[in-house]
């Protein structure tokens, strides 16, 4: 895998985050796209997570200190380390993410930004354009809002390129179980509307997806979780109804804690 290849998976993993971290005097704080759940504090003292994704042969391990914040991450992939990331906490209400090759060069970093509540406003991530590797610029942000509930209302999504920003809004029934997600493109036409229900746990258990401009395009999925003993999700499985692809995809999650 170059630097490129590995730059274009943490973009990815960086661009809709929670944040895979934690907070001063809280339990970790963890991301839903590479922990299985959708937004959850850790239980239990919680040393190291090891992720496995649906395809198999991509990993990711989180490391974290005696007092709860994550300060590190390594990527794996064919059970070779590809990349790491380094944490720093600057303040309540700010983590910043350096992420280096197997040849320990930074590739990239990127700066999140949080609310009060701990809601992430602002995410920035900034990297290389390739093949010219002799300066870092702003590759990708992402600003997010929230309503008087505490509940994400929208989101612009910035790329390098210059285009005008993609938009998101979110509305919610009376107990936020279920969720509707609009994406404009940047014509401002409709690109897709997903609809999700949740179970009790805050999880995602199903989803819709349809493209306003393509009648025959949709996808329609349902989520399965499994929970170890002190309650955290350690496996999720998708049983998809389409696309094929995702039926029976699953991903694993081995938690180690602290008093084992």
């Amino acid at each position: 895998m170059n630097s490129f290849t590995l730059k274009v998976i943490l973009t990815i993993a960086i661009t809709l985050i929670t944040t895979s971290c934690s907070f001063v005097n809280e339990r970790p704080y963890v991301n839903k796209d590479v922990t299985l759940c959708d937004k959850e504090f850790l239980k239990g003292k919680v040393s190291s997570i090891i992720y496995d994704d649906e395809q198999g042969y991509d990993s990711i391990l989180f490391v974290y200190n005696s007092k709860q914040h994550l300060v590190k991450t390594v990527y794996y992939s064919d059970k070779e380390e590809r990349g790491y990331c380094r944490y720093s906490y600057n303040g309540f209400n700010r983590i910043d993410q350096h992420y280096y090759d197997n040849n320990q060069k930074e590739t990239s970093y990127s700066i999140i930004e949080f609310d009060d509540n701990k809601n992430v406003t602002l995410c920035r991530d900034y990297g290389y354009i390739y093949p010219d590797t002799t300066k870092i610029i702003l590759l990708y942000m992402i600003q997010k809002s929230y309503n008087e509930n505490n509940q994400q209302s929208d989101a612009f999504e910035y790329h390098c390129d210059g285009i005008p920003p993609y938009k998101y809004y979110y509305s919610y029934n009376n107990d936020g179980t279920e969720t509707e997600e609009c994406f404009l493109a940047v014509t401002g036409d409709i690109y897709s509307i997903t609809k999700r229900k949740k179970d009790n746990r805050g999880n995602i258990i199903e989803e819709i997806k349809n493209f306003p401009g393509d009648t025959y395009d949709r996808t329609s999925l349902k989520i399965e979780y499994k929970y170890d003993d002190k309650g955290n999700c350690i496996e999720r499985r998708f049983m998809a109804e389409a696309p094929v692809r995702y039926l029976n995809k699953y991903s694993k999650r081995r938690i180690h804690y602290l008093d084992e």
